[in-house]
């Protein structure tokens, strides 16, 4: 752990655990991504444990009187993440990362923040900033499960792995993301994901006539909230509410877990944002993924 003017940074996610946990309670549905992150880390989980070249780091941003009020993270190849970051100290940390050998290409979280993050980025390597995507963070306020949609949902099972990654690994290609690393290490890296997710039951199927039509997973929960994500619908199985029904039932089973349910939408996606407002998520708040290419 090291000094970054007003920052305090981490390598040590107990450490940061211990630092962080007033402000992660406190405004536990905004920094569900951060958190869930911090969870998985304190479980051991291997998936993130392994990747390089930076495994993963987090930071804490402190007001006047010492107290946490921004945070960052970073895990994997994965652009950062900023959480109420003031500006200033947005472009330390990036300043704090170049100098770590890390060439991060964007930065995702509160606009203001990632903005700044960007724009120290390529004062060193180049390029100019982009919006790769606008998202909107949701939570569960009342359920409205769809009627009359056929089929019904279960949990995966263990048989069913490589079927979902190859699922997962279509989700990540339709929304475009951008590769954090080759087509092999992306479909091992979601086949843990998918296995992990399937043995602690935060993996659901929905199921018409026999046959898989629509899938939602979600993490486990964090401070209180459960991210779903992803809920993926293959083209040939949309427009008869399969989305809308394994959400709920992913829903369902958070609520029932003592937690609630949250996700993020991507904003120039309509149709997503109208099933989950219809079956009872609200908006709460906008974010940014950012990245950076050419002029």
């Amino acid at each position: 752990m090291k000094r970054v003017v007003d920052l305090e940074w981490y390598d040590d996610p107990r450490a940061f655990e211990s630092d962080a946990q007033g402000f992660l309670a406190s405004d536990a549905l905004r920094a569900t991504v951060i958190s869930s992150m911090l969870v998985r880390l304190l479980a051991g989980d291997q998936v993130v444990a392994k990747t390089a070249p930076t495994p993963y780091w987090f930071a804490v941003q402190r007001d006047a009187s010492g107290a946490p009020d921004g945070l960052a993270m970073r895990s994997g190849d994965w652009p950062p993440y900023l959480l109420d970051v003031r500006p200033d100290a947005a472009r330390r940390l990036a300043g704090e990362v170049l100098a770590r050998g890390e060439r991060p290409g964007g930065a995702n979280g509160t606009l203001a923040s990632a903005q700044a993050f960007c724009e120290r980025l390529i004062e060193e390597i180049g390029g100019a900033v982009h919006v790769e995507r606008a998202t909107r963070l949701f939570q569960v306020t009342h359920l409205v499960p769809p009627t009359g949609v056929p089929g019904e949902g279960r949990l995966a099972r263990a048989d069913e792995v490589d079927f979902c990654t190859d699922w997962f690994l279509a989700f990540h290609d339709e929304v475009g993301e951008a590769p954090t690393a080759s087509r092999k290490e992306q479909c091992a890296e979601y086949r843990a994901i998918v296995a992990d997710r399937t043995a602690q039951d935060c993996l659901w199927l929905w199921e018409d006539d026999g046959r898989v039509v629509s899938l939602a997973g979600a993490r486990p929960a964090a401070f209180g909230f459960a991210r779903i994500g992803p809920v993926y619908t293959p083209p040939e199985n949309r427009g008869h509410g399969f989305a809308a029904a394994v959400t709920c039932l992913a829903a369902l089973t958070i609520q029932g877990r003592d937690a609630t349910p949250c996700l993020f939408t991507d904003l120039a996606n309509p149709t997503s944002n109208g099933v989950y407002q219809r079956i009872g998520f609200e908006p709460v708040e906008d974010t940014v993924n950012l990245r950076i290419g050419a002029p």
